[in-house]
């Protein structure tokens, strides 16, 4: 029952924001949006409200519009929305913005649960595209990701050099290998979309105290596929060994 109560609850906010002034579109993004064959138990709400200009503030400090079952949980995580959770479960992350904001925000489509007027509908979609980025550039940042992060590493900073070393740098791997499935998080679903990585993941993700292993494995991985600096490289491999 998960997803009809997803689409359920989403579809009765968009009824509530109808009744009220100030209102002029509810957009449903991600798998609530036009990616519903993706609905599972684990999904959530993720939504955008557009409202009136001068209408934003009264929409974030004022929730009366969501609260279409009774509302747990809230907490205003950005200046433009919040993070919410229903009291039988279903979370939500929403952001509220006037019309004029609209032509400067990058989202992926989305689907219209609800609108005032249907010149809105080209805010459906983003005026601004997500470019994908150049494989060339991510493999470089991936490389000087392994190099701060072995320094942070022989520091004795493991926690810093987990992050640039099995985060950043396998994100930036991840985007080198293509566009993402979610263009604002590259590890999203990529099991599912992209098997082929779960070797390297497995490789790359080894756990706090493993960076120096890691790193081999990404810096192998990376001058399979790109040039590496010769002096870069030379660096990496001797804090591999220090």
């Amino acid at each position: 029952m998960r997803r009809e109560d997803l689409l359920e609850r989403m579809d009765a906010i968009g009824r509530s924001v109808a009744a009220c002034d100030g209102t002029l579109l509810l957009l449903a993004l991600g798998s609530i949006g036009l990616e519903t064959d993706r609905l599972d138990d684990y999904s959530d709400l993720d939504f955008f409200l557009i409202v009136e200009d001068g209408q934003k503030a009264r929409f974030i400090d004022e929730l009366d519009w969501l609260e279409v079952a009774p509302l747990a949980y809230q907490f205003q995580n950005t200046k433009d929305g919040h993070k919410v959770m229903y009291a039988d479960g279903i979370y939500g992350e929403f952001a509220v913005f006037e019309l004029h904001e609209m032509a400067s925000i990058a989202y992926t489509p989305g689907r219209i649960i609800w609108q005032r007027d249907e010149a809105l509908e080209t805010f459906a979609t983003p005026k601004i595209s997500i470019q994908p980025t150049a494989a060339a550039y991510c493999y470089e940042e991936a490389l000087t990701n392994l190099y701060v992060g072995l320094l942070r590493e022989r520091r004795g900073e493991r926690l810093a050099g987990f992050e640039l070393i099995q985060v950043a740098a396998v994100t930036n791997v991840l985007k080198a290998n293509g566009e993402a499935s979610d263009p604002f998080n590259p590890t999203r679903r990529v099991e599912v979309q992209r098997p082929e990585m779960i070797v390297f993941l497995e490789q790359a993700v080894l756990g706090y105290g493993r960076s120096v292993e890691a790193a081999e494995a990404i810096l192998v991985y990376i001058a399979e596929r790109h040039p590496v600096n010769a002096t870069l490289k030379q660096e990496i491999e001797r804090l591999l060994r220090a």
